[in-house]
């Protein structure tokens, strides 16, 4: 009987062993297939999901039926096309313009000694040429201080300076009677729509003294290729004098394109 009990109770651990076994191995198999389930067959069904949502959206795309050939010729048209614009562009500049050496004037450096040179100069060039076309320049200073402070406002100086000479110029080759007053304003800088600038604005305000046909000439001049002048404002009144027929009041911008 000792024999018996003893089979017994080795009997009784290996089924307690397997039993064990076959609970962890059940355990295994359900937790596997949960991961799979988990991390392989849902990932697996987002992703055909997506893919299928993608490609009904091509399909509704109003370039799903066109060739990579059609695609090219596509490409290759808006190309052209900007090109073509991008070269109207630069003729627009080039055609409303003041300067015609506007690349040069842009990109040049200028320094403070630069500026007082050029401002005297240029004051006394025109002093000059109003003697000898006998019409009075009241404004000599031309409306600009020599002074300046960091080199941002030297350049900005110095395209005032040459915004001012050349409308002054202008306004004496037209034969005006008196220029009572002529200085900058603050120049208006132009951006596109992502900021980028285009071109830069340097208004110019002028008082003068002009009969009626002198004023049309000067009108007509501001238009021409590499002076142009766009109007911001014009008043015109009757001059001071019988022989002053006119008092014009405006505000002419020179532009500078990049």
């Amino acid at each position: 009987m000792p024999f018996s009990n003893t089979y017994l109770l080795s009997a009784s651990r290996l089924l307690s062993t397997e039993r064990a076994q076959v609970v962890l191995i059940m355990l295994f198999i359900v937790v596997s297939a949960f991961c799979t389930v988990r991390f392989v067959v849902v990932p697996q069904r987002e992703m055909a999901e997506s893919n299928r949502s993608v490609r009904e959206q091509l399909e509704g795309s109003r370039y799903a039926n066109l060739s990579i050939a059609n695609m090219q010729a596509i490409a290759e048209h808006e190309t052209a096309t900007l090109a073509q614009l991008s070269n109207e562009w630069s003729r627009i500049a080039e055609r409303l313009t003041a300067f015609p050496n506007q690349t040069v004037l842009r990109n040049t450096e200028v320094n403070r000694i630069d500026y007082k040179v050029e401002l005297y100069e240029i004051r006394q060039r025109l002093q000059e040429k109003s003697g000898e076309l006998k019409i009075q320049l009241l404004p000599v200073e031309l409306g600009l201080d020599e002074t300046v402070t960091s080199g941002d406002a030297v350049r900005t100086r110095m395209l005032q300076l040459k915004a001012v000479e050349k409308l002054a110029d202008l306004a004496l080759d037209r034969q005006i009677q008196r220029l009572v007053e002529i200085y900058p304003l603050a120049p208006v800088v132009h951006t596109d729509k992502k900021g980028r600038r285009t071109f830069e604005e340097l208004p110019v305000r002028m008082e003068c003294d002009v009969d009626f046909e002198h004023l049309y000439t000067f009108f007509q001049s501001v238009f021409e290729e590499n002076q142009v002048f766009t109007f911001r404002n014009v008043r015109i009144e009757s001059g001071p004098t019988f022989d002053s027929k006119l008092r014009v009041k405006a505000i002419l911008s020179a532009l500078l394109f990049e």
